[in-house]
C-alpha cells in the first residue's frame, strides 16, 4: 500500500494545477463520508487516541500518549480516507 504525503503525491492529482487539485480534494473528501472504510478509520483514529492516553497514564503522561495515538491513528485516517477518495478522482477530474 503506498503511502501519501501530500496531495500531490496522489497519482490522479500529480500533474494538475494546484488549485485545481485542491478543489478536487475537497470534493472528493466529501464524498469519503458516504463509504463504511472511512467511518471505521474515524473510529479507530478514536480508539488509538485512547490508547494511546491509556498507555501514556502508565508512563507518566496522558496527554503526551493520547497525542502520540491521535497522530498514528489522525495518519492512518488521512490514508484509508485518501483511498476511498481516489475512487471518485476520475469523474471530478472529468468534470461530472
Amino acid at each position: 500500500m503506498p503511502i501519501y504525503w501530500s496531495l500531490k503525491s496522489i497519482p490522479e492529482l500529480a500533474t494538475v494545477p494546484r488549485a485545481e487539485r485542491d478543489r478536487a480534494w475537497r470534493r472528493a473528501y466529501g464524498k469519503t463520508f458516504r463509504h463504511w472504510e472511512t467511518w471505521v478509520a474515524l473510529l479507530a483514529c478514536g480508539a488509538c487516541a485512547a490508547l494511546g492516553g491509556y498507555v501514556g497514564g502508565q508512563l507518566g503522561s496522558v496527554i503526551i500518549g493520547a497525542a502520540v495515538g491521535g497522530g498514528i491513528g489522525g495518519f492512518l485516517f488521512r490514508q484509508i480516507a485518501i483511498g476511498v477518495a481516489r475512487r471518485h478522482y476520475v469523474h471530478l477530474l472529468a468534470g461530472n
